[in-house]
Formats: C-alpha cells, sequence, structure tokens
C-alpha cells in the first residue's frame, strides 16, 4: 500500500497484519475461518479499540490517536454526518464518502435512507477490508460486507448502487462523472493531513455537487473553512459531537429555507482578516501534507508583508477581540450568512 500524502495514517503494525489476511481472501479462502482470529491479533497488539457505542477502531500511527471518536465509531457515522445532512428525507439521495474507512459512514446512511447510492473513496485497502470482519449493528452491515466481497474478489461490473474506489480521492475525483447531493469530508484533520482541505480539491468537490447539497466535516479549522468560502460554499456551523466546536457545514447554492447557523464572531474575522485564515492550497492536485504546509507558510507571510504596506495589518490576537476598525465590525452586525459577511469583510480588507 502506498500514500501519497500526508502523516496521520493507521497504525503500520495493524496494517501489516491485515494485509496477510487479505492475500488469503484474495486466493479465494473463506472469510469465516479467519475472520476471529484477525481480530484477536489486533486486539491482542491493542491496535483495535472498542468505543463507547460498543463499535471498533483502529489506532493510528501515532498510538496516543484513534481513527474515531471514543463516543463511538457507528455513532460518529450517524450523528456526526448522516443526521445533519438531513439524508432520510431526501428522494433516492447522491452521496460521496470521502475516506470510507470501516464503513460506518456509509452503514449510517443506508440504514437511514435505503434509497441511497455511494460513490465511497478510501486509499486504505486495509481498514475496508477489516469491516467486513467486525460486527456493526445495522443489518445494513450485511450489504456493505458483500459490496466489500465482490470489490476484494475483482468483481465489482455492474455496481452502480455502492461503488468503491480504492486511491487516493484527489486522483479519483478528476474521474468522476456523478453529481452529488451530499458529501461526507472524513478527511484526518488538516492539521495532520491537509492534501483534502486545499482550496483547490475543495473547488473540484463543489463541481461535482447539485444545487442545495451539503458538505459536511468534523473539522472546523480556520484555513478549511476559508477555503470553503472561497470555493463558493455557503458555511454554517453544525452541533458539536465529542468535541469543542461545532462541525463545518458546507453548502452549494442554497434554498432559502435553509436554516442557516452562523460560526462564530471571531472565526468570521479570523477568515477575513488573519492570515490564520490563508488556505492549503494544491493546484494540481499533487503535493504532499508538508508541501502544502510549507506553501501556506509562505503564502501567509506575504499576506503580512502587503498588509503591513497597507497599513491594514491587524495582528490575530487584536482580531480575534475585534479591536480591528469599527467599519468591519458593521459588517458583522449586517443580517447576512457568514459566507457573505466574510465575504464583504475581504473585499474592504482589499480595497
Amino acid at each position: 500500500m502506498e500514500f501519497t500524502g500526508g502523516i496521520m495514517l493507521p497504525n503500520k503494525t495493524a496494517l501489516k497484519i491485515i494485509k496477510k489476511y487479505i492475500i488469503r481472501f484474495e486466493k479465494g479462502e473463506d472469510l469465516n475461518k479467519f475472520k476471529e482470529e484477525l481480530i484477536k491479533s489486533l486486539l491482542d497488539h491493542n491496535l483495535l479499540i472498542k468505543t463507547e457505542d460498543g463499535t471498533y477502531t483502529l489506532v493510528s500511527e501515532n498510538r496516543e490517536e484513534l481513527m474515531h471518536s471514543k463516543i463511538g465509531s457507528l455513532r460518529e457515522g450517524v450523528e456526526k454526518f448522516v443526521i445533519p445532512s438531513d439524508l432520510k428525507k431526501m428522494k433516492n439521495p447522491k452521496i460521496l464518502d470521502l475516506c470510507s474507512g470501516m464503513a460506518y459512514n456509509a452503514i449510517a446512511a443506508l440504514h437511514f435512507n435505503k434509497n441511497c447510492s455511494i460513490d465511497m473513496i478510501e486509499c486504505c485497502k486495509e481498514v475496508l477490508f477489516l469491516s467486513m470482519c467486525i460486527d456493526i449493528p445495522y443489518r445494513e452491515h450485511d450489504i456493505m460486507k458483500e459490496k466489500l466481497k465482490n470489490f476484494f474478489r475483482g468483481n465489482c461490473e455492474g455496481e452502480d448502487k455502492i461503488n468503491i474506489y480504492a486511491n487516493d480521492a484527489r486522483k479519483v475525483i478528476k474521474k468522476l462523472n456523478n453529481k452529488y447531493n451530499v458529501v461526507f469530508h472524513d478527511a484526518f484533520s488538516p492539521q495532520r493531513d491537509s492534501v483534502l482541505y486545499t482550496l483547490d480539491f475543495l473547488k473540484k468537490l463543489y463541481e461535482k455537487m447539485e444545487d442545495n447539497s451539503i458538505l459536511i466535516s468534523y473539522s472546523s479549522s480556520i484555513p478549511f473553512r476559508s477555503a470553503l468560502v472561497s470555493a463558493g460554499f455557503v458555511i454554517s456551523e453544525g452541533d458539536s459531537i465529542g468535541r469543542k466546536r461545532g462541525i463545518t457545514i458546507g453548502y452549494k447554492n442554497p434554498s432559502k429555507d435553509r436554516v442557516l447557523k452562523r460560526i462564530s464572531l471571531t472565526d468570521e474575522r479570523l477568515i477575513a482578516l488573519s492570515t490564520v485564515g490563508v488556505p492549503y492550497r494544491d493546484v494540481n492536485l499533487n503535493l504532499t501534507h508538508e508541501e502544502i504546509v510549507k506553501n501556506r507558510y509562505l503564502e501567509r507571510i506575504r499576506m503580512k508583508e502587503k498588509l503591513l504596506s497597507m497599513g491594514k495589518y491587524y495582528s490575530t490576537k487584536k482580531v480575534k477581540l475585534g479591536k480591528i476598525d469599527k467599519k468591519f465590525l458593521d459588517i458583522q452586525d449586517l443580517n447576512l450568512n457568514s459566507s457573505e459577511i466574510i465575504l464583504k469583510m475581504r473585499e474592504l480588507l482589499e480595497s
């Protein structure tokens, strides 16, 4: 297995263990003969952890961090992605499930809306394989297991309800021709792996989405939210699930009846006026995390120098405290959504 970018990965020892069983399965061995052996091996190495809702997650390469929240891997999929998307009320929704992992989000989606179709993207085959070996308490897991079995046996022809792509999402997105109603953006945090949080990747997602569609991410990072605004999304904030900050919701051309909860006033100012709001960039969708972070650092320096020369530079501390020109604060008093507020403040800053 090869990763093209990023530093937040599933534990390498876990991947090596799982890989051995993938080989056995691909050679035709019955999964039921060894799946308990695989699970026991991962548990014995403290690589597979049971979360609070009874479902499993893997530890990451940094053993202090898990691939899912401790509140529950399945609960996370339901409460952070499926419920906020209002998926249950949609008619035949098309879903793009980024970083599908052990398929919790996709299984939860099928559970709440049996008529949805899902394109799953996951660069790590090992975590997909693991989903066939664990028990997830939704009957839709049986549907997913069958799809995964076909995938690993190379029998995917004719699939259209659930499609699985095991590759870098940046490569896959260029080839997909579907238009989506819902995007589950479940990548690792941008601080750990920024490759799917860049302005350029989000522009690609925007192109692949229908009007009034929704993108959901647990990340509330400033450069990510800034990139969403620059890509054309109308951003909003959802409830906090197992974290201090609320999830991020991005809409493409939302209908007038959409309820848009503004992000915090501080975040609006940071995105619009501070160098913290400089987004990650990856024009050709091929840079490593380290290259993306370095380029953003340099762009922040250039932005600071430009604003200093214009006499419009505010330190991050002053922006957070609202110690800025009153005309910016007046914009935040307007009856507008967060994206409109941010764009107006940016325009004023650059004028």
